[in-house]
């Protein structure tokens, strides 16, 4: 399953509308996909003194098994400010700093071009191999004239084909090392 990652509290965000376009390419493609919006999932302010040991009910221990268990996962954001939000920073940072070992993850950004965009999806693809990922060489950075009134452009649909292309052929490839045996 591949998980989704909306971090835009917009009902009518362009990262919203552009995460929409990789679940109907990921779920044409034969792959299952969920969304996770934190916007509605996870609304409140995740507590730094569950990061260690977090409750079985908290919001930090459920978004750490939501993507425990997705096989590949696609964050997708506004720009701020020339970054990814604050509403997905938090998310990310009450994960473990190997949440996306050997997982494969697709970067979205929506701005008001593809420049700011463009180094959004640069920030989070470093925080990804931080924490163990994959990113995909291919990323998509767009913006609100994407999409013609009612539907995405082909251009849109070209770029997402070749993200979800490349994060199932990497999810594909993964190898889940061996467990160590102790001698």
């Amino acid at each position: 399953m591949i998980l989704g990652i909306l971090g835009s509290a917009s009902a009518d965000s362009v990262s919203r509308r552009v995460l929409e376009v990789a679940a109907q390419r990921i779920r044409a493609a034969g792959a299952a996909y969920e969304l996770l919006d934190l916007s509605v999932e996870f609304p409140g302010r995740h507590r730094i003194e569950d990061y260690d040991d977090p409750p079985p009910h908290s919001q930090t221990a459920a978004i750490r098994a939501r993507i425990a268990g997705a096989s590949g996962v696609v964050l997708a954001t506004p720009v701020y400010h020339g970054s990814y939000s604050g509403l997905l920073k938090n998310a990310l940072d009450h994960l473990t700093g190997e949440a996306l070992a050997d997982r494969p993850v697709g970067l979205i950004a929506a701005g008001g071009g593809p420049r700011g965009a463009g180094t959004a999806c640069d920030q989070m693809r470093s925080v990804v191999r931080a924490m163990g990922g994959w990113a995909v060489p291919t990323h998509v950075a767009s913006a609100r004239s994407d999409f013609t009134p009612g539907r995405p452009l082909e251009e849109l649909y070209i770029r997402m084909d070749r993200l979800v292309d490349e994060l199932l052929s990497f999810r594909s490839a993964r190898r889940v090392p061996a467990p160590l045996v102790s001698h």
